[in-house]
């Protein structure tokens, strides 16, 4: 663990979040597809700290959406969660998950708690576009980028003042508790339901080149009103 925390934190890519640089390293040491790092408060809100690309960020989003999945289900039962072959979605406990990321070319995912003294404070999830399990020694090296990970969080907290989350976790924690409590917020003024509520925010961010979390707040201040038929104009 001590060697993953010295290479990263000595990489020099100051523009780049150490949470990224080591999903991004965690990726390539174990030949991975994708990598990600979640946090979750004390309230729920699942935040994506870090992410190997695009994948890997995609595959957090769809958790966040579905409200399932192996890293939601790896920091709330706080053991390891693994499941080496996707394709029998139905004997999963998140089948809706496992199809959407067998659309996106993943077919199996390993995800393990991030705990310090106990506490639980996210997971790091590990897909995989080839089915069967982790060897030992790939099983090994994804636990102890777990537990770098937890020590990149110890680090950054190290640098603020007591109760005050480092920039680098804080955001990531606004940006979902604002798009859940639009999304809450927009699913009863518009009658319809969360998902399509989802959509409306994500639709309008897009077709307006703003910030997903900019409107959420638009619609929280109710300074903008979306309404269904008005993604068609």
């Amino acid at each position: 663990m001590a060697q993953i925390l010295t290479a990263i934190t000595t990489r020099g890519e100051a523009d780049r979040p150490l949470p990224e640089l080591l999903c991004v390293e965690c990726a390539h040491a174990l030949s991975v597809a994708a990598v990600a790092m979640t946090l979750m408060s004390e309230a729920g809100h699942q935040a994506v700290i870090g992410s190997s690309g695009p994948l890997a960020s995609r595959l957090e989003e769809i958790q966040f959406d579905l409200g399932e999945g192996p890293g939601l289900e790896a920091s709330r039962a706080q053991h390891t969660i693994a499941h080496d072959d996707l394709t029998g979605a139905v004997l999963t406990p998140w089948p809706s998950f496992a199809s959407a990321a067998l659309a996106e070319g993943i077919v199996a995912v390993t995800a393990v708690p991030l705990r310090l003294s106990g506490v639980g404070l996210g997971s790091l999830c590990v897909y995989r576009s080839s089915r069967g399990p982790l060897d030992q020694h790939r099983t090994a090296t994804t636990h102890a980028y777990a537990g770098a990970a937890v020590g990149i969080l110890v680090h950054l907290q190290d640098q603020m003042w007591p109760e005050t989350l480092h920039p680098d976790l804080d955001e990531p924690m606004v940006y979902r508790a604002v798009v859940h409590q639009a999304t809450g917020f927009l699913a009863v003024k518009a009658s319809v339901g969360t998902v399509d509520a989802l959509l409306l925010l994500r639709a309008h961010a897009f077709a307006t080149d703003q910030a997903l979390v900019h409107i959420a707040r638009e619609v929280l201040s109710g300074r903008l009103r979306l309404h269904p038929e008005a993604d068609d104009d």
